[in-house]
């Protein structure tokens, strides 16, 4: 992003983090988990199929960021949120 900016790398960072109030890692991290937590309701795919489309190599690195976020294992937040479904829908 730097380069793409013409921008020094510790200034981006400053600036980013003025900005969003949190580094640029964790902000990326916290999107790709949002992306990850809509596509475990509305796609049918694997965990891994689903780490691999939010950019994860592992599947393990991925269910441990998805717990850093929502506090819950990616496949116990699918099964969650399709329980609550079904209620709201019966």
């Amino acid at each position: 992003m730097s380069k793409q900016y013409l921008m020094n790398t510790t200034t981006l960072k400053s600036v980013f983090k003025a900005v969003y109030g949190m580094p640029i890692a964790s902000y990326m991290k916290e999107y790709r988990m949002k992306l990850a937590s809509n596509m475990l309701l509305q796609e049918d795919k694997s965990i891994s199929e689903l780490a691999a489309a939010v950019g994860y190599k592992s599947q393990s690195k991925f269910t441990s960021a998805f717990r850093d976020i929502f506090q819950i294992l990616p496949t116990a937040y699918q099964e969650q949120v399709s329980y609550t479904n079904a209620l709201a829908n019966a």
